[in-house]
């Protein structure tokens, strides 16, 4: 019976019993004892370690055989800085943190990455995600089983390693779901340690730098790295006859020299370009699959079907020698350790830079690009495709790859995948054409391959009539997903936008009519599509996030048919503004057939804007990534053109709470202010008197002693009358208003005073009722922030925060951007303005102190609470309710100090210092008698007597402490632990 290992957190190990080790099918873990009881064959060994070098895939066998044997591979020298973080991500206060690690092909970063593992195997659980897993869910529970190792005292942190293939928007979205169930895990299994639960590397490939990559490996090499890769090639020479044949290591070793990609590949010159050997064309199909997908591969069995299809004998030669001189520019692998030679290999070039250099002397041979893939799909593509290389087509032709514009923050996508835009450039344009026809009847039920075609027409072809018909193919095929029929849509528009149509109305409107109705279509399916986590019985899609194409697109159409017409006689814009219903106009320009939709397009307008104004403001894609400003500029220019309010004042609630981010003048929010004013006195809907109420909390940001500006008393009896009349059933928005007038500890207290507690609980189902659909996945940013002030200097406007300069931190002076200082990221950091709230977590929930009540909160992170203790945290607002941002557990602050209260008092030698850096938070008139003492024993205990009174000082003095005695406290602090 096999005996399996794991470490503890106290770097011993345990055994990893059966029944556990069954549960972990999706993963691939790195046992403590793994290869120890295997008798190793010497000869396997040093074939493994050639196929290694040659550019075959690390296997973990490598990496024992590497360690046994005192023959370490070169570390780059971002692993000790990936290995310093994961140290720092331990002692973390998260159950799970992620580390993302770019590397461009080629670079390493997958060995990198497992050699990170390998050498943490004994202090932490490694593991690697599967590479054909993609149910995340199995993957998290996984997870909890190998943190839990069969027993809650044998609990030890996952190092959990994900390796995609790019940072494209699915593989991105596969990251996002993990991390949410793992954090649903760990919260339904009660997890309560003091130790993280799993920390996530996860390794990227990315073709090029756009310098917002923390972790990046690159195709070049430092000197050390140099000198190192130097020593490793005398060490490898010895023991392999062969090693100039190593081309995955010579080609790091050369610092990825293009010297020695030519030399490498100069034997294949001449090249035949009719009637080539079938090794030469397999060798071309390599070439482009590797080129343009990475990592991809061809099984020996697809190959030699191929190589050796008019030969087809019993004992036949090994691919190796059917591909001849070729396969020295090959690597052939198993992806089995202990399987024998022959058996489950895949077959790849050695390096993507050889990949890349075979495809330039094809094409310079006259071997284009296209002939390369319509021959790989007719050869290579029977009527069963195996799915790895399904993958891999649908890589090739339709996976589009992020870059960075210049003089852009944000990236964006290339218009189609880079072997079509590279087909583009180098060929004429209709051989994409070809290609997409041939691979449309190879995957015939594949729609993401017409709507790639369809996209080609109409962008690079303007060829609207065959878009369409390719738009639609791909609908049929998949009717339900919203973002297949978003290319129909984009067909009319653009055929809309840059036809010259100036003359003719009635073609515009019959385009415009096709492209909204395309639009709406698209809307309407995806109000129906749900989050996973949401799916009911009917729902035929799925979508982790909301399309809100659709709706936009139609904003785009309503713009661009705007100005044509408009262009063609002024006339229209009154029409379509319904000003004017202009009968004359409609008739000489034959549009009748058209007047149901210029009656009712201003108010579908209407709503749509409405839309994106609640849902820019409310929220962001993530924390990260703003929304692009043209989807805020055209919204608003629609909405100009269509329905052209005169008033100057922001005419809803989101509105209002823009308003800070293009309204400077004080005059101008005092003139808003008092127009709602008007509107509350003279109107009975419940919505005006909390816009009158948001314009009041708005200005009082900018100026607190306007006289426009009520008291706050007064705001609050408006709500508490609302608040009596009904309480339950409300908008987001009067509940938001009611927590922000009412968290106040010195709030007025009635008998219609708001309960919080209910009022957050009814916020929270609200925007369930109200926002949920739409904002899902999406970050909600917020609003509010509850500060140090009084009165309305108590809270905080966002725009007003970003504004704050400069921050207070304690070991930080560069500005940070400030929603990520308001993560657990930075647990030093300090907002001047702002105040720390106390509050405690149980329950995997977070509770604010309010008097003596406790409000339930949500936290900003719900990775940072799994512990039951003490914490602080700033207090924001969205518009789904209160939330813990920053949060800090007291368990290292205010219990050390505590814990070691007489040993502090005793032998503390920089009391001076510890009480100047405490002076704000004591006061002046309590510094001065702590100060007056007469030796630092009494300093010391009339400094406890006062911190006693919360652990929010307490939480100061520590970090005073580990600044002055950093010595004395770094050895209480081994102790403590």
């Amino acid at each position: 019976m096999e005996y399996y290992t794991v470490s503890t957190k106290y770097g011993t190990r345990i055994e990893l019993q059966t029944e556990v080790k069954d549960k972990l099918s999706n993963l691939d873990v790195v046992l403590g004892n793994m290869f120890e009881d295997w008798d190793t064959d010497p000869q396997l060994v040093l074939e493994k370690e050639a196929e290694f070098y040659r550019g075959a895939p690390p296997q973990w066998l490598n990496f024992y055989c590497a360690e046994r044997n005192h023959t370490p591979f070169v570390k780059r020298d971002i692993y000790t800085k990936i290995t310093k973080l994961i140290q720092k991500k331990r002692k973390s206060n998260c159950s799970m943190s992620i580390i993302n690690l770019f590397h461009q092909p080629g670079s390493g970063g997958t060995t990198l990455a497992m050699q990170v593992l390998w050498d943490l195997r004994k202090e932490l659980r490694c593991a690697r995600v599967n590479d054909s897993v993609s149910d995340s869910k199995a993957i998290a529970q996984q997870v909890i089983h190998l943190f839990n190792g069969a027993a809650s005292q044998n609990q030890n942190t996952v190092l959990l390693l994900v390796d995609r293939e790019t940072d494209t928007n699915e593989d991105l979205q596969f990251i996002s779901d993990l991390q949410d169930n793992l954090t649903k895990k760990i919260k339904e299994s009660n997890i309560n340690a003091n130790i993280p639960v799993v920390i996530i590397l996860n390794c990227l490939r990315k073709k090029n730098k756009t310098g917002k990559e923390k972790l990046m490996l690159c195709t070049s090499l430092s000197k050390e790295e140099q000198d190192n890769f130097n020593a490793k090639l005398t060490e490898i020479a010895e023991r392999h006859d062969r090693h100039k044949e190593f081309h995955g290591f010579n080609i790091m070793q050369r610092n990825f020299s293009q010297t020695y990609i030519t030399e490498t590949c100069e034997y294949l010159k001449p090249l035949k370009t009719k009637r080539r050997p079938r090794n030469a064309q397999m060798l071309s199909y390599l070439a482009l699959i590797n080129s343009y997908v990475p990592g991809s591969y061809l099984t020996e069995t697809l190959c030699l079907e191929f190589v050796d299809k008019e030969n087809h004998i019993p004992g036949r030669p090994t691919l190796e020698k059917q591909m001849g001189a070729f396969a020295d520019l090959l690597v052939m692998y198993s992806t089995r350790p202990g399987e024998t030679k022959y058996k489950d290999r895949c077959i790849r070039m050695a390096h993507p830079m050889i990949a890349d250099k075979c495809l330039q002397l094809l094409t310079d041979a006259g071997v284009t690009l296209s002939d390369t893939t319509i021959k790989l799909l007719s050869n290579l593509c029977s009527q069963t495709i195996p799915p790895y290389l399904v993958k891999t087509i649908k890589h090739l032709l339709t996976k589009r790859e992020k870059y960075l514009p210049n003089g852009e923050r944000e990236e964006t996508l290339h218009k189609f995948s880079n072997l079509i835009q590279d087909i583009t450039e180098k060929e004429e344009k209709s051989m994409c054409v070809g290609v997409f026809k041939n691979a449309a009847k190879k995957l015939p039920q594949d729609p993401f391959i017409p709507q790639a075609f369809a996209r080609f027409y109409y962008i690079k072809q303007t060829d609207y009539a065959r878009a369409e018909t390719w738009a639609k193919i791909a609908i049929k095929m998949e009717p339900n997903n919203s973002f297949i029929r978003d290319t129909l849509g984009q067909i009319y528009k653009n055929q809309l936008k840059n036809h010259n149509l100036e003359i003719l109305s009635r073609k515009i409107l019959q385009i415009g009519k096709q492209a909204f109705k395309a639009f709406e279509e698209e809307a309407e399916i995806a109000e129906k599509e749900l989050d996973p986590k949401m799916q009911e019985d009917g729902v035929t899609h799925v979508s982790a996030v909301f399309n809100y194409r659709g709706l936009f697109g139609y904003i785009q159409v309503a713009n661009t048919m705007f100005y044509k017409l408009k262009n063609i006689n002024p006339e229209w814009s009154k029409v379509l503004r319904q000003e004017t219903k202009s009968p004359s106009l409609i008739s000489s320009e034959n549009c009748k057939k058209y007047q149901s939709l210029l009656t009712s397009l201003r108010q579908r307008i209407e709503e749509k804007c409405n839309f994106f104004e609640t849902f820019l403001i409310y929220s962001k894609p993530n924390i990260d990534k703003n929304e692009p400003q043209y989807i805020w500029t055209d919204t608003a220019k629609c909405y100009e053109n269509y329905i052209k309010e005169e008033e100057q004042f922001s005419r809803s609630f989101a509105g209002l709470l823009s308003a800070l981010s293009h309204i400077t003048s004080v005059s101008d929010l005092e003139q808003i202010t008092e127009q709602w004013r008007e509107i509350y006195v003279n109107s009975q809907f419940d919505i005006d008197a909390q816009n009158y109420i948001l314009a009041n909390i708005m200005l009082s940001q900018k100026s607190a002693n306007s006289e426009i500006l009520r008291p706050v008393p007064e705001l609050q009896n408006i709500l508490q009358k609302l608040w009596g009349r009904e309480n339950k059933n409300r908008s987001p928005e009067f509940y938001l208003l009611v927590l922000l007038l009412f968290w106040h500890d010195s709030a007025k207290k009635t008998g219609n005073t708001p309960d919080l507690k209910e009022c957050v609980q009814y916020m929270c189902d609200s925007y369930e009722r109200t926002y949920q659909k739409h904002l899902r996945s999406r970050y909600l940013v917020p609003l509010f922030f509850l500060g140090s002030g009084g009165g309305f200097q108590r809270l905080v406007h966002s725009s007003e925060l970003h504004r704050s300069n400069p921050y207070h931190f304690s070991d930080v002076r560069n500005q940070i951007e400030i929603t990520r200082l308001l993560t657990e990221e930075h647990e030093n950091a300090e907002i001047e303005s702002l105040q720390r709230i106390e509050g405690e977590i149980r329950n995997h929930k977070v509770f604010a102190f309010r008097g003596r009540n406790q409000i339930e909160v949500s936290p900003h992170n719900q990775a940072s609470v799994y512990n039951k203790d003490l914490v602080s945290f700033y207090l924001g607002f969205t518009i789904r309710g209160p939330v813990a941002y920053n949060i800090r557990y007291v368990k290292k602050f205010a219990q050390f100090v505590d814990k070691h209260k007489e040993k502090i008092i005793q032998h503390v030698k920089k009391v001076d210092s510890i009480i100047d850096d405490l002076r704000p938070l004591i006061g002046t008139e309590q510094y001065s008698t702590i100060i007056a003492a007469s030796t630092n024993e009494d300093k010391m205990r009339k400094l406890y007597s006062i911190i006693s009174a919360g652990y929010e000082i307490k939480d100061k003095f520590y970090q005073s402490l580990s600044k002055n005695e950093k010595d004395l406290i770094q050895l209480w602090e081994r102790e403590f632990q």
